[in-house]
């Protein structure tokens, strides 16, 4: 009691906070003009760095509403329409046709904001003088909170122009990785992914022919009809395949094949069409014993597992399973 003290308001985070409020008031607007009359404001965040507006809407919004909804806010920004709050009757504000929401109760005197031209509510925030000073309005980020109800998340004035710089940033770094100009960047991209696809194939093609050269080697050695390998790094359809080569071209009555890679592992079992064995079974077994589950079919079926670190011991057992019946 008694003692001085000196209150002053931070202008710059102020100056940011009212960008940010009045550009949610701007993309309100913008949201039920691309969207419809439906979209209703279901709740915001006005922060110094961002804004935040939650709203209903049963679909997510397209990539193209997305730069639409941009297009519509940066033009009353651009515009630079004042920006005006005034107190009146709530019968006058209603026959003006402001917006009003959350289920909030009004006195007979309420708080008008006007932004722009298009732009009328009740609210009692605090804004800009005129549109421009909210600067390039950018949207970072839209999705589902719940059932019919989207999040849009958005940035103004200097939090959009750092993005910008970032994104700049982030093209250059990239560019230069793959040795070539900003503007190519996309063209270098796809460029670098067929490669890849055209690598992937030669390899995959190689393992399939190495894996199916051992299996034919396997299946040689197998003078009972039973083929029970581990062929590392393939997956469950390049498994699949030589399976069913083995059991059709080769004539074995049961190949069994395992394939772990990393701590994942795959498997499957082909076993002759009408015989006393069920492929299903099989490699529901096999899976149980490396941590996985599946595996349904009478002649083939195949599964997964999580604990490769066991697939030769189940082997193993596959093997003794199929010998015993």
């Amino acid at each position: 009691t008694g003692q001085q003290a000196i209150a002053k308001i931070d202008t710059l985070r102020r100056d940011a906070i009212r960008r940010n409020h009045t550009g949610t008031h701007i993309l309100h607007w913008a949201l039920r003009k691309v969207l419809g009359a439906h979209v209703k404001q279901a709740g915001s965040l006005v922060a110094p760095d961002r804004l935040r507006f939650d709203f209903t809407h049963f679909e997510p919004v397209t990539p193209e509403q997305i730069r639409e909804i941009e297009s519509l806010a940066n033009t009353q920004v651009l515009k630079n329409s004042s920006v005006r709050a005034y107190e009146t009757s709530m019968d006058h504000a209603k026959e003006m046709g402001a917006m009003m929401f959350f289920g909030d109760k009004y006195g007979d005197t309420v708080r008008v904001l006007e932004a722009g031209e298009e732009s009328l509510e009740l609210c009692g925030g605090t804004h800009v003088h005129a549109l421009g000073d909210i600067g390039p309005i950018k949207v970072v980020s839209e999705g589902s909170i719940g059932s019919n109800m989207r999040r849009i998340e958005a940035l103004t004035g200097f939090g959009t122009l750092e993005r910008y710089r970032q994104d700049d940033d982030a093209v250059h770094s990239a560019a230069a990785m793959l040795r070539t100009q900003p503007e190519d960047l996309v063209g270098a991209v796809g460029r670098l992914l067929t490669q890849k696809k055209e690598l992937d194939d030669q390899l995959n093609a190689t393992k399939q022919a190495v894996a199916m050269q051992t299996a034919r080697s396997l299946a040689a050695q197998s003078d009972d009809g039973v083929v029970v390998a581990r062929l590392d790094g393939l997956d469950q359809d390049q498994l699949r395949s030589i399976a069913l080569e083995l059991r059709d071209k080769g004539q074995r009555c049961v190949v069994i094949l395992g394939s772990p890679d990393g701590s994942r592992v795959a498997v499957v079992a082909a076993v002759a069409k009408g015989g006393a064995l069920q492929a299903g079974e099989l490699v529901a077994e096999l899976a149980k014993m490396v941590g996985g589950g599946g595996g349904k079919g009478s002649d083939f079926a195949m599964a997964g597992g999580r604990d490769a670190s066991r697939i030769n011991a189940a082997l193993v057992a596959a093997k003794a399973r199929v010998s015993n019946s």
